[in-house]
C-alpha cells in the first residue's frame, strides 16, 4: 500500500508545523506526518521549515541564534497566537496515535549541516522511546547517513533534489549511493519518478518515494506505480484518491 505523509502538518489546509496542523493531521488516516527541525543556540529541536523566522512567524533572523526562551513569544502567522513547537511537543502529539514521525533534518541559513543535528533527534528520539516510530530525511546525504546510524530510526529517506538527481547521474547512481550509505530509501520530487525508476528501485532493493504531490494529477501516478510513500500539502485529497484508487482495484 502506498502511504501517505501529511508534509508540515498539511500546509494547504493549515498553517505549517503548526499545532492546529498537527492537531488536525493526528485525527486522519494518514501513516506518516512530515515536519522540519532546526536546532535553537541552546542545542533546543525547533519544528519550523526555513533557518529563518521571516516567512512563517512575527519575528525576523535565523532561528539558529535565537535561545529557546526567545522563541516562546514568536507567534506563527494565522495561527491566532500559536508559537512554534519542539521535537517533544510534536511528539506528545502523535504518541497516542499510529502516526509515524517522518521528520526532516534541515541546514542553516548559508545552506550547510547544522553540527550535531543528527546526535540531537538521535537523543532526543531515544528519550521519548519514538525511534522505532521515526522516519529520518533529509537533502543531505551524510547527514542522513549519520542520523541513520545514530538514531536507528524505524527508515530514512535521501530526498533528492531534481537537480542533484541529475548531477549524479540519476537514479540508478543515486541507488548506489544510498546502498553504499545503508540509507534504505529515496525520496524523489514527483516528476522524476516513472515505471523504469520504480522497477530500478526494486531491483535494488531500495525503497522509492515522491514529495510535492499537492493535486490530483500528481498524486494519482504515485498510487498507479505503487511507490512506498509520498509527501503531501493536502492529505484530506490523498486520502480520498486513495479510497477511490482501491475501490477500483
Amino acid at each position: 500500500m502506498t502511504e501517505i505523509a501529511s508534509h508540515r502538518g498539511g500546509a494547504l489546509l493549515w498553517p505549517e508545523n503548526s499545532r492546529i496542523a498537527f492537531e488536525n493531521t493526528a485525527a486522519l488516516a494518514v501513516e506518516q506526518v512530515e515536519f522540519d527541525l532546526h536546532p535553537t543556540r541552546d542545542g533546543r529541536l525547533v519544528v519550523i521549515h526555513d533557518p529563518t523566522l521571516d516567512r512563517t512567524t512575527d519575528a525576523v533572523g535565523p532561528v539558529a541564534e535565537r535561545h529557546w526562551r526567545e522563541l516562546e513569544d514568536v507567534v506563527i502567522k494565522g495561527t491566532g497566537g500559536q508559537r512554534p513547537l519542539l521535537l517533544e511537543e510534536v511528539i506528545g502529539i502523535f504518541r497516542p496515535t499510529p502516526i509515524r514521525l517522518r521528520i526532516e533534518l534541515k541546514v542553516d541559513a548559508r545552506g550547510q549541516p547544522y553540527p550535531g543535528l543528527p546526535g540531537l533527534v538521535a537523543a532526543a528520539l531515544d528519550r521519548a522511546g519514538m525511534a522505532a516510530r521515526s522516519v529520518v530525511t533529509g537533502f543531505q546525504l551524510a547527514t542522513v547517513a549519520e542520523a541513520m546510524a545514530l538514531a536507528k530510526p524505524h527508515a530514512a529517506v535521501w530526498l533528492l533534489a531534481p537537480a542533484v538527481l541529475r548531477d549524479i547521474g540519476g537514479a540508478a547512481a543515486a541507488i548506489a549511493l544510498a546502498r553504499d550509505r545503508h540509507i534504505p530509501m529515496l525520496g524523489l520530487h514527483h516528476a522524476a519518478l516513472n515505471v523504469d525508476v520504480v522497477a530500478l528501485a526494486r531491483r535494488g532493493g531500495v525503497g522509492i518515494g515522491g514529495w510535492a504531490c499537492n493535486a490530483i494529477e500528481t498524486m494519482a501516478p504515485m498510487f498507479a506505480l505503487e511507490v512506498d510513500v509520498f509527501t503531501t500539502d493536502r492529505p484530506d485529497l490523498a486520502l480520498a484518491l486513495r479510497a477511490d484508487h482501491r475501490a477500483r482495484e
